[in-house]
Formats: C-alpha cells, structure tokens, sequence
C-alpha cells in the first residue's frame, strides 16, 4: 500500500455499510449487458469499500476481486462477502496479471484516485474488449428543509475536515471520457431515489469521511448524531426523508493499443 494512502472511513465501516443505499439493479444490468455471459471470468471492483458493488458482481462472475485500501473497510468486506476475494491496497498500487479481467469497476471512488495511472493499470488488466465501468452521484438530495440543514453542516463543522478532491464535482466524468485506450460504450444516468427514515439520513452522513472526522473530535459524538436525526425528524414532520442518489453510469471498451 502507498505510504501516503490516509485511511477515512474505517472507523465507519459499520455506518457505511448500515446506511448507505445499495446502487440501484437497473445500473447493474447495463454493466452485465455489455459483458457477454461468455466473457464473465474475473471482476475488480476497486475502492470497494464494504463492497456494495462487489456484492451485485459475484452472482455473475467466476472470480470478483475488491480491491479497497482502508483496513477497516477491507475488514468489513471481508466479514460481509467471503467468498469474495479481498485484496487491501490502492488502486494504483494493486497488481495484477495483464489481459486477466473482463471487468473493472469504481464506484464512487475515482475522486481519491490518481486517474490517469489508475487508466493505464485497467488498461493493461483487461482483455481486449474489456469493460470498465465507472459510476458516481452527487451530493445526496432531500427536501428544501433537510437539505437546509446539511447545507449547514456542509458550510460550517464538517467544512474543515472535507477532502478538496471531493469538490471535483463532475471532472470524472471528463476524465473516464478522455482515458487513452478506451472506446466510450455508454452514458447512462438513473433515476433512483430512496426513502430513508431521519436515524437512516444522519447515519448516511455518518458514515462520510468528513461527517465522521468531525463527530470524533468531539467530546460526545453521539449527541451530536442524536441531535441531527433530530433536527431531520422535524424537518421531515414525521415522513420518510426522499433521498435522490441518482447515479451516472460510463462504460469504455478497452481497445486493442492505447495508443
């Protein structure tokens, strides 16, 4: 692993994996539909985190490996998926043997990634007519009230302790356009928005790098999560909190050369 690779988010394996919403199954099924059923050997699902991606994968693959740096979280996909094969390191520095993967994935990850070399490892690892799919959404939205309120969080305590790369916005997707070697298959968004209970909502927020980094140096974190779901709880009047996580799927086809 990179020694300058920082771990986030495992201390909220737990919360990741709790709270944060599946991807929807529409998105899958345009991955596997250009994967031939006769070219389903080997998946790598990098930045797996607790393996919401791997998960979908290993029904139709003979192999999935999920590469995911942070211990904790590669603890926790191990926990939840072993027949999964889990390997903890970065994108860029995992290895793996040339024209030896049908599949790659990122999901929701490319922003910690250093993306052209990352490109260029994906490259090496697919097949010719290979497939990487790359899928992000934006910031989560709610209500105008709820979103008040984690514009708020956003704009003042959580501030400090949020990544400037993950302000990148849309770059990722300019960036999975323009990767040399690759051939663009497909651009999908899909429509997907989930009803999630007030506890639900702040337990999604709890389990963001900068959400959490901020409640652990308090001096009484649960208060503080207590105290949001609260403030949901009368935002909502009592109904589910409609969360749009409306994610944007790009396929690319590896290409004979990158040149």
């Amino acid at each position: 692993m990179s020694s300058t690779f920082q771990p986030r988010f495992g201390h909220a394996a737990e919360e990741f994996e709790r709270y944060r919403p599946d991807y929807p199954r529409e998105l899958f099924d345009h991955i596997l539909a250009a994967v031939p059923a006769g070219r389903r050997d080997r998946a790598i699902d990098l930045g797996a985190g607790t393996g919401k991606s791997t998960r979908a994968l290993m029904p139709h693959f003979r192999e999935v490996i999920a590469v995911e740096p942070d211990p904790g979280m590669a603890a926790k996909l191990a926990e939840e998926i072993p027949q999964a094969i889990v390997r903890n390191a970065t994108a860029e520095a995992c290895v793996q043997p040339e024209a030896s993967a049908d599949l790659v994935t990122i999901a929701n990850a490319l922003h910690w990634m250093e993306a052209s070399r990352v490109f260029a490892t994906v490259h090496d690892w697919l097949r010719v007519d290979g497939i990487l799919a790359v899928y992000d959404r934006p910031l989560p939205k709610a209500t105008p009230l709820v979103d008040a309120i984690v514009l708020a969080e956003l704009r003042g305590p959580w501030k400090p302790h949020r990544d400037p790369r993950l302000k990148r916005d849309r770059v990722w997707e300019n960036e999975v356009r323009a990767a040399p070697g690759f051939k663009l298959a497909e651009e999908s968004k899909f429509s997907y928005v989930v009803p999630m209970s007030p506890r639900d909502y702040a337990g999604f927020w709890r389990s963001t790098s900068y959400g959490s980094a901020y409640a652990r140096a308090l001096a009484e974190p649960e208060a503080y999560w207590n105290g949001l779901e609260s403030r949901f709880a009368a935002a909502a009047a009592g109904d589910m909190i409609p969360v749009d996580l409306s994610p944007t799927l790009i396929l690319a086809r590896k290409l004979s050369s990158n040149r």
